[in-house]
C-alpha cells in the first residue's frame, strides 16, 4: 500500500512477526509510521512502513478458523 492510502482508525492486514494478521491503526507514530493494535492478541505494534500493510479489511468480519 501507499502512505497516502492509510487512514487512522482503519483496519488492515499487516505482516507482524512473519504472520499476516488484522491490525487497527490507532495513531501516527512521532518517529514515523503508525501505532496499531493487533486484533488477535490485543498487543500494540508499530508499523514502520506502508509496505507492511496488505489491504484494508472490514473490522466487523470474523477471522477464518483453520
Amino acid at each position: 500500500m501507499k502512505k497516502s492510502q492509510i487512514k487512522v482508525g482503519g483496519t488492515y492486514t499487516a505482516k507482524v512477526s512473519g504472520f499476516v494478521v488484522p491490525v487497527r491503526i490507532e495513531s501516527e507514530s512521532p518517529h514515523g509510521g503508525w501505532i496499531g493494535t493487533n486484533i488477535l492478541t490485543h498487543r500494540e505494534v508499530r508499523i514502520k512502513t506502508a509496505a507492511r500493510l496488505r489491504r484494508e479489511i472490514d473490522p466487523t468480519a470474523k477471522p477464518k478458523e483453520d
